[in-house]
């Protein structure tokens, strides 16, 4: 069995409450030292209010890169339900996999929300759900389901691959670029297998395509170096 780090959705109502606490503290505590600092409170508030504003919207841009689906949770609960139901039968099907495999669920690397990474003497993958069931389409260079442009996944996707490799190479010293997979999950097909090198595929072309390649793409010690490491750092 393969081990396995986490599981999509157990964090998220830990880690949305304890960003609210620290929002709440933070507002708290700033208030109080700015109006404490000032010589009139009073006449302080507009800059009081403006200064406070622009610390909250950044611990929550922050927050939404960390928790995007905690957020989300807040405003669009049945769409996170349905959401996280995909995740999860993604989840089932690498916890398949084999002890050489280090499956890791719902992290944060360098602010980016990671749904699946696996890593395994036949590389290193990113993996993300296709949540859309509409065709998918190719238009200007651009992914689309139906007509929901896809460029901020793909380009996440590939944002993420490229940070991993360079924490291989200055890290580890090895060029090894993460091959990203869209999966549609519940799906028996795709109408578009490739994207600009992303694999586009069905829970099971998604074990194929983790099991598929070269067995000794990463020696086995470095597999379990580089896994040791993530989850010391992201988890």
């Amino acid at each position: 069995m393969a081990y396995i780090e986490g599981y999509p959705g157990e964090k998220i109502e830990t880690t949305t409450g304890k960003h609210l606490g620290f929002i709440v503290i933070v507002v708290v505590l700033l208030v109080g030292f700015l109006a404490y600092s000032a010589d009139d409170w009073r006449e302080e508030i507009p800059s009081i209010i403006l200064t406070v504003s622009i610390v909250v919207a950044v611990i929550l841009f922050v927050s939404y890169k960390i928790n995007p689906l905690g957020w989300r949770r807040i405003f669009r609960k049945e769409r996170v339900e349905e959401s996280l139901r995909m995740d999860r039968l993604i989840a089932d099907r690498l916890a398949e996999l084999d002890d050489s495999h280090f499956i890791f669920h719902d992290i944060t690397f360098e602010l980016f929300h990671v749904e699946n990474l696996v890593i395994c003497p036949g590389g290193i993958f990113v993996i993300e759900k296709l949540e859309s069931p509409d065709a998918l389409a190719v238009r200007g260079k651009i992914l689309f389901a139906g007509d929901e442009p896809l460029d901020t996944v793909t380009g996440n996707l590939w944002r993420v691959c490229h940070l991993i490799n360079i924490v291989m190479e200055k890290g580890f010293k090895e060029d090894i670029m993460p091959q990203p997979l869209l999966v549609r999950p519940g799906e028996a097909s795709v109408n578009i297998g490739d994207f600009d090198g992303i694999i586009i595929t069905t829970l099971d072309g998604m074990i194929k395509a983790v099991e598929g390649r070269h067995k000794k793409a990463i020696e086995q010690e470095l597999v379990e170096r580089f896994a040791f490491y993530m989850k010391k750092r992201y988890t």
